[in-house]
């Protein structure tokens, strides 16, 4: 199919260039329709409750005219183009082709990296068990609170877990998480465990896992949202491209003196 594509492509060039047309305006057409393409493909993997077919046929179909774009573009403008107008077109397209890529990969890599939590949890849940783990570890720590043997549990709470389990993440971490913040609160832990007695011990073993529970639970909502923002950069890139087309077609059909 792709084959197909190009071949008929360079048969549309040649036709009109056999009947004195403009190749540029040919391919021009060519690359600007296939943006339009991706745009409503891009839009239909957005969809997926609506019964349109399989999303994965339809990303494999942008995938496929992605590609096909890339050529469409190299028949059009050549390696090297002149002019400030035409070059930020080469820059935006450029751009366009390497978000595409880097959603392909966040998106072929983040499901085995989901995997490694252990379970999967929709994004529209996450807020939702977030406050439930945040509630259960403030329980432990009220209860710790009003024991003599486990009151460094309570003291560590409010010196260290309460924002961990009340405030998001930072920005470094969303878009690069790592485990960093959960192994140095787990030690943390761990070297308050001469103060506790037997109960104590096990407040903070449940504690633990809640801290564990709670780092899961941002990674999840960490990858889902990378890959929500790579696709919608790569989408708006692709629109700002397609409306920049245009534009320089209506400029080359005023300025053109072959058609």
């Amino acid at each position: 199919m792709m084959a197909s594509a190009v071949v008929g492509t360079i048969a549309y060039r040649n036709w009109t260039i056999s009947h004195l047309g403009n190749e540029s305006f040919a391919t021009g057409y060519v690359l600007v329709a296939t943006c339009v393409g991706l745009i409503a493909l891009g839009i239909r993997k957005r969809l997926p409750l609506v019964p349109l077919g399989r999303v994965a046929v339809w990303q494999s179909a942008h995938h496929y005219l992605g590609t096909f774009c890339l050529v469409a573009y190299c028949l059009h403008a050549g390696a090297i183009t002149t002019g400030w107008f035409e070059s930020l077109l080469a820059i935006l397209f450029w751009t366009i082709l390497l978000s595409g890529f880097l959603s392909w990969y966040v998106n072929k890599k983040s499901p085995r990296m989901l995997r490694a939590t252990g379970y999967a949890i929709l994004r529209s849940d996450i807020p939702t068990v977030k406050r439930r783990v945040s509630e259960q570890a403030y329980q432990i720590a009220l209860q710790a609170a009003g024991s003599k043997g486990s009151m460094a549990i309570a003291d560590y709470y409010r010196s260290d877990l309460a924002l961990y389990f009340s405030k998001p993440r930072r920005i470094g971490y969303r878009l690069l998480p790592t485990g960093k913040r959960k192994r140095n609160l787990l030690a943390g832990l761990v070297r308050i465990d001469r103060y506790l007695d037997e109960t104590g011990r096990e407040m903070k073993s449940r504690l633990s896992s809640l801290v564990q529970e709670k780092d899961d639970l941002d990674f999840q909502s960490a990858i889902q949202q990378r890959v929500r923002m790579c696709a919608a950069f790569h989408t708006v890139l692709l629109g700002v491209f397609v409306v920049f087309s245009i534009l320089h077609i209506v400029l080359a059909h005023l300025y053109s003196s072959h058609w």
